[in-house]
């Protein structure tokens, strides 16, 4: 049967009578009038070719086909009023829906734990299903899901994105490293051997087209898939990386990293969030938008990183040269 033969105003009703087993106290119930709920019962009677319904000594006792067409219509009612309401009534206590969101493995690893344990105390059936982005780019996103990017690209006009956090680039090394000593001037900067990251986390290749503008190169001699080894590869190695600053605050302790300043302007480290504009009055969504952003603020803000590692953090050696 094709559901674009049957009205379907019309299976709210027949759940009204099954239940109150009487027109009357349907019609009530409804807000109709009796002949109304009468008239729609006649064209449910002919569409399922079945009394439905029927009068007898002990009130209106429905038939057979009645009783087993009403179990999924009440089923199905009963599901798609609890959808409705979730869309239009979000409460973060109560609800059970479920989020898709997107995000790099850097953020996997700091941003996180964090998102998670406040889902967990403010909405505890709320479900969140999170994934590794794909390329960035005009490709499409379903309705509900959130993507967090670094640098995001512009999209088309379905799209939003706000950017959640701004910071800039140093570059991180060991302690006693021979650059510490130095001026990180733009051609010693090209000649340290580097360490980069293959995951997407950070985009090197603004990085990369100043340096080639000005004749120059980055030496990378070693490429890992993921954050996870980048503080102990440098601290025993020659090498260097760039980073955001906070992330090297957060996640080295104080003293196994130095860091300078990148010698190079304007090239900052950005996370934007994507989603899709149809997606904008959802309060669910709005509400999960606010959290991520909260939680990501909190996470960066200086008296996270003074907490984690203690005052100064890892660039507290080179303070001074730190300093804009």
């Amino acid at each position: 049967m094709n559901l674009r033969n049957i009205d379907l105003n019309l299976l709210v009703i027949l759940d009204a009578v099954l239940a109150e087993k009487s027109v009357t106290r349907a019609a009530k119930r409804l807000g109709m009038s009796a002949s109304g709920v009468s008239h729609a019962l006649d064209r449910l009677r002919r569409t399922f070719n079945d009394p439905l319904i029927e009068r007898t000594p002990h009130g209106m006792v429905p038939t057979q086909r009645a009783q087993d067409l009403g179990r999924h219509v009440r089923e199905a009612l009963k599901e798609l009023r609890h959808g409705l309401a979730q869309q239009l009534s979000f409460d973060p206590a109560t609800s059970e829906r479920s989020f898709n969101i997107r995000l790099s493995d850097f953020l996997t690893g700091c941003l996180l734990p964090r998102l998670c344990a406040r889902v967990r105390a403010e909405a505890p059936a709320i479900r969140l299903i999170l994934g590794h982005l794909e390329a960035d780019g005009e490709g499409p996103q379903e309705a509900g899901d959130i993507q967090l990017r670094v640098d995001a690209a512009i999209r088309g006009r379905e799209y939003r994105r706000e950017r959640i956090w701004r910071d800039r680039f140093i570059v991180a090394m060991r302690h006693g490293h021979p650059a510490v000593q130095r001026e990180m001037t733009l051609q010693a900067y090209a000649e340290l051997p580097h360490l980069d990251v293959a995951s997407a986390i950070i985009d090197t290749r603004p990085l990369d087209e100043v340096l080639d503008a000005k004749g120059l190169a980055r030496r990378v001699m070693i490429t890992i898939p993921s954050m996870a080894a980048v503080v102990a590869i440098l601290e025993h190695t020659d090498l260097c990386a760039v980073l955001p600053e906070r992330w090297l605050t957060l996640y080295s302790e104080p003293g196994r990293l130095a860091a300078a300043p990148l010698p190079l302007q304007g090239i900052d480290y950005n996370v934007d969030m994507i989603w899709h504009r149809r997606d904008d009055n959802d309060s669910g969504h709005r509400w999960l938008r606010t959290v991520i952003a909260q939680e990501f603020a909190t996470l960066y803000a200086p008296a996270a990183g003074r907490q984690r590692n203690g005052a100064g953090g890892p660039h507290k050696l080179n303070r001074a040269r730190l300093a804009r």
